[in-house]
């Protein structure tokens, strides 16, 4: 005889149909909540790429302004730098008109 046969366990097929009648409303339920978990990682991983293009566009946006301003100040020094000289050359040039 095998070991694995139980003949003790009384077999009552309308019990072991209520269990497998359950079991099987729990599994539909189990690939349904599956079903929408992949859903929501679809969803997620889609959201996921979104951003991060938008992430990369800002970063792009965010070089170009940099550079904008630092040519922008740049010339701004440049100007200011003219600017200087020309008040100095003018306040030389008053200094030695009075003397």
């Amino acid at each position: 005889m095998d070991s694995r046969e139980d003949d003790d366990i009384p077999f009552d097929s309308d019990e072991d149909e209520a269990i497998i009648r359950e079991l099987r409303i729990e599994i539909i339920r189990l690939e349904a909540q599956l079903d929408q978990l992949i859903a929501a990682d679809r969803e997620r991983a889609e959201e996921i790429g979104l951003l991060q293009a938008r992430l990369t566009h800002l970063e792009i946006e965010v070089a170009r302004l940099r550079e904008r301003y630092r040519k922008s100040s740049r010339l701004w020094g440049w100007i200011a730098g003219f600017y200087g000289v020309s008040i100095g050359m003018w306040v030389n040039w008053l200094i030695r008109l009075w003397w």
